[in-house]
């Protein structure tokens, strides 16, 4: 292995550890929508289990409709954030900053959603 892979390696193992225990909920959705990853934090804050989440599709968390229709348009290669309410396992709703961002993982597409607890307005 050369120096720059092994570099690859270590710099990657090293963001996907930092995703990990982020102190954000990060959730990766693929190119259908689905969300295909979740950190202790998305957990902690919907109060679904990892599996559940994977399980969801982007959008349904969402308190309100129009994030279906945010989606679209991050898959379209658009950055968004914003603010969000999203619906708990508990029936409660949470409102949330968030960042969509589009990205390439192994050539395939993919959207990463960081999530936090907004303050009270």
């Amino acid at each position: 292995m050369s120096d720059f892979d092994l570099d690859r390696v270590v710099h990657g193992t090293l963001f996907g550890e930092a995703l990990v225990h982020a102190r954000v909920a990060a959730l990766h959705a693929d190119e259908r929508g689905q969300y295909v990853a979740a950190n202790d934090r998305a957990c902690e804050l919907t109060g679904y289990d990892r599996g559940t989440l994977t399980g969801f599709r982007a959008g349904q968390l969402a308190a309100d409709e129009p994030s279906r229709e945010i989606y679209a348009q991050i898959t379209t290669g658009k950055k968004m954030r914003g603010i969000k309410v999203v619906r708990c396992r508990d029936g409660s709703d949470v409102r949330c900053r968030y960042w969509a961002i589009p990205t390439l993982v192994a050539r395939l597409p993919y959207v990463i959603l960081l999530l936090w607890a907004a303050e009270p307005a």
